[in-house]
């Protein structure tokens, strides 16, 4: 009988070992869980003051994670200011118009520092002016303010497969610009209006910002043009040549921001990334790492300023 007990109590030793254990590593993922909840928005847990630093890179899309990002930097009592460094041709118009609203909503609660770095044109521009105080270097690239819409007229070459698209619309301004039909000139008349319009909104962010008349917004960089950095200077379109290091002393005189606080990078949660590296190597493969690559994720009416596009511009 005494046997018996002795196994039947090793049995629920066993048992409530492996409930323990159980319990144990249920513990332990809630507790992952709650530092991923915390950390979902932005890919960072910083409890110490600091100053923040995001990258602004590569073609500007509507990019929600990294608007999360900085609404989290926004209600984040512990960053005290924000450096933004910047290094882009532009992208879409409503991508830069939204990282511009966001820079300008975290502006309200506390300095924002734009860093250019080799390119800062047209879209990256348009965010940069939602800045405090921007910094550029000698050979910066900056300026393009201006809007461009593109499309391609393949009719002669369908004329030449003996291919015939047959369009059927509700209106003569509908689905315009469309490869598949030539431009009329009611519909390049419409689509310029728009361009001019989103064209005459951009300036005046523009003037608004950097205390210009839209008259010397339009002569300095409205026509689409690029400058250096101290030709932007010059043109009152940046407040000075400098680096992260010039942004950290104007953050210290001006807004009692410690240069000593340290510099924490700041990051997007991106739970696609795995996917989208393995589609942009892809990508890369087949089409060669060139802008080509990056106009494919383009929508609506760009903001942007490349060599390759700049012709006509």
């Amino acid at each position: 009988m005494g046997s018996a007990l002795d196994s039947d109590s090793l049995i629920a030793l066993r048992r409530l070992r492996r409930h323990l254990t159980i319990w144990r590593l249920l513990a332990v993922v809630g507790f992952a869980l709650a530092i991923l909840v915390s950390v979902k928005d932005t890919g960072v847990l910083v409890q110490e003051d600091h100053v923040a630093r995001v990258s602004l890179d590569g073609v500007i899309v509507e990019d929600h994670d990294f608007l999360d990002m900085l609404d989290a930097i926004n209600d984040d009592a512990s960053a005290k200011a924000l450096i933004v460094e910047i290094s882009s041709p532009g992208g879409t118009f409503t991508g830069g118009e939204a990282v511009y609203n966001a820079l300008r909503r975290i502006s309200t609660n506390k300095p924002v520092v734009g860093v250019m770095g080799g390119l800062a044109t047209s879209g990256a521009y348009m965010a940069a002016i939602a800045t405090d105080r921007i910094y550029a270097g000698h050979g910066t690239i900056t300026g393009s303010i201006g809007v461009i819409m593109q499309s391609a007229d393949v009719t002669g070459l369908m004329d030449k497969i003996g291919v015939k698209p047959e369009i059927l619309k509700s209106g003569a301004l509908k689905a315009t610009p469309n490869p598949m039909e030539p431009l009329s000139a009611p519909a390049r008349g419409q689509l310029q209006t728009v361009i001019d319009a989103l064209h005459m909104r951009f300036m005046e962010m523009v003037a608004e910002r950097r205390d210009l008349s839209i008259a010397q917004v339009r002569e300095r960089s409205g026509d689409g043009r690029i400058m250096i950095g101290g030709a932007a200077l010059e043109a009152g379109l940046i407040d000075e040549i400098g680096d992260v290091n010039s942004a950290r002393a104007w953050l210290q005189v001006t807004h009692d921001v410690s240069v000593d606080l340290p510099l924490i990078d700041w990051e997007p949660e991106d739970s696609l990334a795995w996917w989208r590296e393995g589609a942009s190597s892809l990508a890369a493969s087949v089409f060669g790492k060139s802008l080509w690559t990056e106009r494919l994720r383009l929508d609506g009416i760009q903001a942007l300023w490349h060599p390759s596009m700049s012709e006509g511009q």
